[in-house]
């Protein structure tokens, strides 16, 4: 080790509090996101890579002349926190904006950065006031109460119906995305799946994981449950891809629609937040499915209320309003096992904002009865 790489440890030792400034710069971060979506920025450099060039585009797009110096300030901003790119004085997107952050890719996902900041943010600036049941800054934009629910706009409900279709766009992305993706090889990989001839997906949202299941498992039908309109882009997602006779579709709330019977898989992917008794409802579940039948449940169990951190963290401002929706950990097998399923696997699954759980039941192929082990 050189003398030099040895200061160097010695000094991070000796600022224990340095992570401070990764705290410090977030707000940045989500400023210049924010500000880049605005402005097209990515879409921008798709084309034009100097200061001047993409001056003119804002001009031209805003009707506004941005300050040279400041712009590419901004510019050198962005570099830094890895939405661009720059070589030789040149910029150009950085491989997440280009793929993800431009509006003219299939993948944008602005849509959904947007909504769930909407969500994740709206109370940040009046965390003393929730805390205290104070009413907040005139220009905060909430409702608050000493019971916060209790008035919450209803479109900021989570079990409302008309806040699933504004959200509906980026949550069909996220799971273009890549997302449908390892959820659908998740489906194909469970016990018996290649002979599986019905699936029920509770909560499907636009239905394409349920839809590249079908397409490894060419046996499969599946009937998708959500709110009528979300289900309105399912059905145009199945027949986008010739699928539409594969697929029923069950409109309304999956509390209290009828599920169906003799189902072989009955999936559930970050869905069931909103059951409003869950062990009562797992035994709905049980009913809906043959005997020998999965339930499979992808959420992320909250330890001690404080892990997986970024899941805590990004629903607090939600907590704050009385909308914690998460579920403890061994709170879903508890229910399930409940409700007569035994639990035949559980393995960790990537999600975005931490690791889930995949747990998989299965219904008895026949009744236990008291005098039976």
């Amino acid at each position: 080790m050189t003398a030099q790489h040895k200061n160097l440890e010695n000094l991070v030792d000796a600022l224990p509090f340095a992570s401070l400034s990764d705290w410090l710069v977030a707000p940045v971060r989500m400023a210049l996101l924010n500000l880049a979506l605005e402005l097209e920025l990515p879409d921008i450099l798709e084309e034009v890579h100097s200061v001047s060039g993409i001056a003119a585009c804002l001009k031209k797009n805003c009707g506004q002349a941005a300050d040279a110096s400041r712009l590419a300030s901004l510019m050198d901003g962005m570099v830094a926190a890895g939405l661009a790119c720059k070589k030789d004085g040149a910029y150009s997107n950085s491989a997440l904006a280009g793929a993800y952050l431009r509006k003219g890719s299939p993948l944008f996902l602005g849509s959904l950065v947007a909504s769930l900041s909407g969500m994740q943010h709206r109370n940040l600036p009046c965390l003393r006031e929730r805390l205290f049941g104070e009413e907040p800054h005139p220009t905060a934009n909430v409702v608050n109460t000493v019971n916060p629910e209790s008035k919450l706009n209803p479109e900021s409900k989570l079990n409302d119906e008309q806040h699933w279709k504004r959200s509906l766009a980026g949550l069909a992305a996220y799971q273009k995305a890549g997302a449908a993706d390892i959820l659908a090889r998740l489906i194909a990989g469970l016990p018996g799946a290649e002979g599986f001839l019905s699936m029920l997906d509770l909560g499907c949202g636009p239905g394409i994981t349920a839809l590249r299941a079908a397409t490894l498992l060419p046996d499969l039908h599946v009937t998708l449950c959500d709110f009528s309109p979300v289900l309105d882009m399912a059905r145009a997602e199945a027949a986008a891809c010739g699928m539409s006779d594969r697929v029923e579709l069950r409109p309304g709330d999956f509390n209290t629609v009828a599920l169906g019977h003799d189902h072989d898989l009955v999936w559930a992917c970050q869905s069931l937040y909103y059951a409003t008794n869950l062990p009562e409802f797992l035994k709905k579940v049980c009913a809906a499915l043959r005997p020998g039948g999965l339930f499979a449940s992808v959420h992320e169990g909250v330890r001690e209320g404080v892990a997986p951190e970024v899941l805590v963290l990004s629903r607090l401002s939600l907590a704050m309003e009385g909308q914690d929706v998460s579920l403890r950990h061994g709170q879903m097998a508890a229910a399930a096992i409940g409700a007569g399923l035994e639990r035949i696997l559980v393995r960790p699954v990537p999600m975005l904002f931490g690791e889930a759980e995949l747990e998989v039941f299965r219904k008895p192929l026949r009744a236990v009865t008291g005098g039976e082990a």
